[in-house]
This record gives C-alpha cells, structure tokens and sequence, in this order.
C-alpha cells in the first residue's frame, strides 16, 4: 500500500537485519524487560498500603492498571500543587511531604513512581535518604509493565506539516480507521500478554480526532483499567465533545506557533483562527466536565515562533492546560534520507531552515550517543489502523506483521529487534533521534528568556 522512494531505501540492510546485527548488537532489544504477572505483584507489595508518586498520565493509567488486577491505591502523591487536593477515581493527591514526613505511613507504604526515566531517578534519591529499599519498598511503574503500546486507530491525517513525513504524499498514503471491532480484539489480546498495561496511546501519525469510533474506543479502555493518550493538532473538532466525555487521560495539542504567520508555516494546511477558537472551547468544555482530563499543550519550538511562547504560556494558565516547550525537530524519515544522502527533502527543508539547532548538529549529537540504547526501546507493540505491527513509531513505511493478532508479543519483540528498519536506523545513530531529555536545558533558557515570569 505504501509507495516508498528510491532514496528512502538506498543502501538498504538485508531485510531481517541479521547481517548488519551480527557486527553490531542491537541497541533495541526489549526482550531483557519481564513483564510482572498478577502473582508476582502480590509478592512484591504483600499488605502494605500502594502510593503512586505522580498523578499525570503514566499514574492514573497505572492505578486503573492496579484497580483492574484487583489491587487498591491509598493515595497519589505529587509535587505539582495543581495536582495536590484533585481526585482520580475517588483517590486523592497528596503532597509528598505527607508521606515522606510521617513515619507512622511510612512503616506500611509501598511507593510506585510514575514518570519519565529522570524524574524517577529523583525519586529514587529521595526514597534512598528516608531509609525505603528499591525493590522490597518501592519500584518504578516501568518494572511492572515495561512497555509502552501505540496503536494508530486513524491512518490519515488532515494536515501535512513540513516536519512529518506525511507532508509528502509520494512517501506515505493515507489509510483508514481502525474500527471498535478491531480495536476491542487487539486490547484484549494486549492485556492478556501484559496484565499491567496502564497507558496506550492511540495515534502515531494519524489525526485520531477524526475517528468517529474514538469517544467509543476510549470508554472501552476506561472500562478495562487503561488510560488513553491522544494526540491532537485541534483543526478538525467534529468529534471533541464526545472524546472529552469519554474522559481519555490526556490530550495533547500539538502547536507551532500563536499567529497565521508563525502556525501555519510548519503546521502546513492548518488554519491558526481555526486552532486558536478551538483551544477556548477546549478549555471551556475541559473546565465544565471538571478538568479530568489532562490536558497538554505541547509546543514546538522555531526561530520563528520564540516570541509567542509567553502567549501559549499564558493561555495555558487560563484554562488550567499543561505547558510543554519542545525543540522542534524533524521526524525520523527525514532525519534518515537527509544522513543518507546529504539532501534534504524538499518539505522538509521549511522546518529544517527554521529548527534552533540545525540538522548536522542534531545527527552529530546521535552520533555521541549512538552506543547508548535506542529511546523507543518500550516503545512496542506498535500497530497500524489495518492491524499490522509496524517495528518502530518513528517509521510509517514498513511492518514486521501483518495481524497483530496472529503474533506473540515475544516474537514482534525478536522481529523488531533484528529488523532491517532498526538495523538501518541504528547505522546512523538515529535510533538517539529526538531525545528531548538532552535539549531540556536549552528549552528551558529559551522559555526564560522568552516568557516574563
């Protein structure tokens, strides 16, 4: 279905990979992660009472992961004052303090910490200071249920931004939707092969507010335990409504700018009059059914839009919204054809010429970290609208199954793992692409001087 050009496989590795990984060991093999069972986790926790340090995205869907195996949480606990004193599934916020201060709880506390891998190695530190052993008094979700499933349950898109790959049609068709039908069959295969899935995020590079089985889809992982993520670029708001009363756990929108002049430059085919309505009536409908639904603004970040942060930094704080700065960069297809070649490609070149850090700085970066392991490791099973498995979520064009239903999560592991797209990937170190952690100071100076606080 998908017609790929010639300079999108050039050099291509043999087609299983194995002959590239027999010199180079793969640096994204996700066999090493075990996936707890119900038992398991029952030896681990015993009768102590289960706090989960961090009330985003990553702990409620752990709790509804926790509540579906029939465990109860005592409480979540979180530094973020907006969190502290709100509810999720009648369990409340607490603050840190009240926990770590109070050795009476303490004594009878089991901490599960629910955030990035950074954020977490903090945690650990603190948890470390108070006395409380990693592995018997607390662990990451992530030892729990170590994956992180995508599933694309809309194969097309309404815009074709200059970053993505789907700006060029000779790359990428659009495809189609993935049905209730479908999506009820794979969900319950996923949670039989990882009992503690907590999160699934329902878009790739698809527009899954287009998706009229959507609203259903969520109330569907609502009512097996899993939080639902989604990605939005807010043009098309047919169904928001009833994805907002469906309750996913977190919405992302995804910005590039707060004016015709600046959004609609990189965020091709979108109409900023049309986002910008939108983003009220999202924090309108947002704030009417109670804010439980996390809401993100995810903006990424040019040399033309700096001088905008403030207004999307303000914006967010009226209507309750998350603020996240990101360095904008260039999906993955592109970054591979242009380290391939040294061309960039011809929709790709409106980002690249407006990205603060140019792309020869970017790939020598994933250079210095090419022995490091990939950063979509967990990032598996990822499965396209029509059910195939695709090896990686930064590649549309290829698949390492055609149901995901007829396949072991073990063996999409080993397909991923020796496939010829990572062996192709990791060959130009981009399996480090878009590792946002790395820039997090930069973004942060940029934000500061940017944004009067």
């Amino acid at each position: 279905m998908l017609n790929i050009p010639i300079s999108f496989v050039s050099e291509k590795p043999p087609s299983d990979g194995k002959e590239y990984f027999a010199n180079n060991p793969s640096k994204c093999d996700a066999s090493k992660y075990h996936v707890f069972s119900i038992d398991d986790a029952k030896l681990l926790f015993g009768q102590r009472d289960i706090y989960i340090w961090g009330a985003g995205q990553k702990g409620r869907g752990f709790c509804m992961a926790l509540l579906r195996c029939g465990f109860t949480v005592k409480a979540f606990i979180d530094s973020n004052l907006q969190e502290v004193g709100e509810e999720f599934m009648n369990i409340r916020t607490i603050h840190p303090n009240t926990l770590l201060n109070d050795t009476n709880l303490l004594v009878n506390a089991f901490v599960l910490t629910a955030s990035v891998e950074s954020k977490n190695r903090e945690m650990y530190s603190i948890l470390d200071q108070i006395g409380l052993i990693k592995g018997r008094d607390y662990v990451g979700i992530q030892t729990l249920s170590p994956f992180y499933p995508t599933i694309e349950v809309a194969g097309l898109c309404n815009l074709k931004c200059s970053s993505c790959i789907r700006s060029d049609s000779e790359i990428i068709e659009n495809g189609k939707y993935m049905s209730l039908h479908d999506y009820s069959k794979v969900i319950n295969k996923m949670i039989k092969e990882i009992p503690f899935l907590y999160l699934v995020d329902l878009y790739v590079f698809g527009e899954p507010l287009l998706n009229n089985d959507l609203p259903d889809i969520i109330m569907l992982n609502n009512e097996l335990g899993i939080a639902s993520g989604l990605s939005t670029n807010l043009n098309n708001i047919r169904n928001l409504e009833a994805v907002m009363l469906a309750r996913p756990a977190q919405l992302r929108v995804s910005l590039s700018g707060a004016s015709k002049e600046t959004y609609e430059v990189t965020h091709t085919g979108g109409r900023w009059d049309k986002v910008s309505n939108n983003l009220i009536k999202l924090g309108e409908l947002s704030n009417a059914l109670g804010n439980k639904t996390i809401i993100e603004i995810y903006f990424h970040i040019y040399q033309h839009n700096k001088s905008e942060i403030k207004i999307i930094a303000d914006l967010c704080k009226k209507y309750n919204f998350r603020f996240h700065p990101s360095l904008a960069v260039l999906f993955s297809d592109y970054a591979l054809s242009y380290s391939e070649s040294g061309v960039m490609n011809s929709n790709a070149k409106i980002a690249s010429d407006l990205m603060l850090v140019d792309i020869d700085t970017l790939l020598d970066d994933c250079k210095r970290e090419a022995h490091l392991n990939c950063i979509l490791t967990r990032i598996v099973p990822v499965i396209n609208w029509d059910l195939s498995v695709m090896p990686c979520c930064n590649y549309t064009y290829s698949s390492i199954a055609a149901n995901y239903l007829d396949i072991k999560l073990e063996d999409i592991i080993n397909k991923r793992t020796n496939s010829g797209v990572c062996a192709k990937c990791q060959k130009h170190s981009l399996h480090r692409w878009n590792n946002q952690i790395a820039y997090s100071a930069k973004v942060k100076q940029v934000v500061l001087e940017n944004n009067e606080l």
